[in-house]
């Protein structure tokens, strides 16, 4: 067997353990490449996010934030794996209701669309493994994936795993991968020549609150809080990061992986989340700055098992390897290529 024969098989042996893409379960994920891209290195007021952001692997995320209809098929699930009704873990304002006559979450007319609001960390992750297994709608299923609901403990410093488990197919984006996705631009200073935008609307001017075909985002927006949560996702479509993600200003704040460890390394009381909310809430009081600016170092945090009324999760997910059909091109054109030099008198 020739070199070239050899390689081959070596590359369709090791193909077999490539993954499949998981399923896109409705979320339109966007791969974010340019692996090992520069850290974010300008303005840090609050000294915490200069010199993350940098990714070394590929990834998916999700276009936009997990809507109402997409929470309320997962809390039906909840209830058909036995565990007891929980309204605490209800999707806030409006779009979606619990129907005692029929002991089950409901989507009201319009609400399909809606952003939840009010989702603790701890149900994002018990999200993931429920995406991860398949939704399959059993406690096994629920409590393991992404995520080992086993390590979670009752008061901090939590003893909840630091990160996403070996393998996942989904999980809460890291504080990492949440900044390059919503604020690096590849070819933000030419072709190929990346940085980093302040605002998360691919601008380093903040996007402007207002009703949809009116302003560029609902954070900020001056009206209740309740109606704010009322605009759907996608109802501002120019607003994009530079990768294409929706209702990264705007929506719910987005719960990220990262822990916020402001007394050291071992640090585990609180959970980062970014981006500002729809309305006018906001969840640094004390900041003099406008609650809808979107600033990079902009950040929450709360406690993992604490439902805070604005923050809601975005969806990462993993990148297929190579299938065994990309092998098989490979090994095609190399050894053609092979031949093609053997028979000219070249190696």
């Amino acid at each position: 067997m020739n070199l070239a024969a050899r390689l081959c098989l070596a590359l369709f042996a090791s193909s077999t353990a490539a993954q499949p893409a998981p399923p896109d379960y409705g979320f339109n994920f966007i791969t974010i490449g340019d692996v090992g891209n520069a850290a974010y290195d300008g303005p840090d007021v609050r000294g915490f996010v200069t010199g993350r952001g940098s990714v070394d692997y590929e990834y998916r995320i999700a276009r936009t934030e997990v809507t109402k209809a997409q929470f309320i098929e997962f809390l039906n699930g909840v209830l058909d794996a036995g565990i007891p009704l929980n309204l605490g873990a209800s999707p806030l304002y409006m779009g979606g209701t619990y129907r005692f006559s029929t002991g089950r979450w409901e989507v009201l007319p319009g609400g399909e669309m809606l952003p939840v609001a009010g989702v603790a960390w701890r149900d994002a992750a018990v999200f993931m493994n429920w995406l991860h297994n398949g939704k399959v709608n059993t406690i096994e299923a629920l409590s393991s994936g992404a995520y080992d609901v086993s390590t979670w403990g009752d008061s901090p410093p939590y003893s909840d795993q630091t990160t996403h488990s070996p393998g996942a197919k989904y999980w809460i984006p890291s504080l990492d991968e949440w900044m390059k996705a919503a604020h690096y631009d590849p070819d933000k200073n030419g072709s190929g020549e990346g940085g980093w935008w302040l605002f998360n609307n691919s601008s380093d001017t903040q996007p402007v609150p207002g009703l949809p075909g009116v302003g560029e985002t609902s954070a900020g927006l001056q009206i209740a809080d309740i109606d704010a949560f009322g605009i759907p996702l996608e109802s501002y479509p120019e607003t994009q990061t530079p990768w294409g993600l929706l209702d990264t200003s705007g929506g719910g704040s987005e719960w990220t992986e990262s822990w916020y460890r402001l007394n050291g390394p071992d640090d585990q009381e609180l959970r980062l989340w970014q981006g500002n909310s729809a309305g006018t809430t906001s969840w640094d009081p004390s900041d003099s700055i406008i609650q809808n600016e979107d600033l990079i170092w902009k950040f929450g945090s709360d406690r993992p098992n604490f439902p805070f009324g604005e923050t809601t999760f975005r969806v990462a997910s993993s990148v297929p390897s190579p299938g065994v059909g990309a092998v098989g091109m490979t090994c095609g054109v190399f050894i053609l290529t092979r031949r093609r030099r053997l028979s000219s008198g070249r190696v």
